[in-house]
């Protein structure tokens, strides 16, 4: 599997179902039926994973919306990405 960089620009994949609740983002598979629960920042950021912003360009954002320093979040984002990827959540748009 492909790693994702600063330079990624992520999808969201076909048949995931998001829901909110209490803050959190809750996200499910259709297809097997798991799911995965985003607080914070991680929801925000699936927002913003539209395919058509850069890992990077989502981390300016957050910057902006949160007392954080952009290189933090900028390396967040990437790990949270590559777990998104890796559970089949989203994809990177080419």
């Amino acid at each position: 599997m492909k790693t994702i960089t600063l330079i990624a620009r992520l999808e969201h994949q076909e048949r995931v179902l998001k829901q909110e609740a209490a803050g959190t983002v809750v996200l499910l598979t259709l297809d097997g039926g798991q799911y995965y629960a985003l607080e914070g920042t991680g929801g925000r950021a699936w927002e913003l994973c539209n395919g058509h912003r850069t890992v990077s360009e989502i981390a300016a954002i957050l910057a902006g919306e949160y007392d954080a320093s952009q290189g933090n979040i900028a390396s967040d984002l990437i790990a949270l990405f590559n777990d998104l990827a890796h559970e089949n959540l989203a994809r990177e748009n080419v």
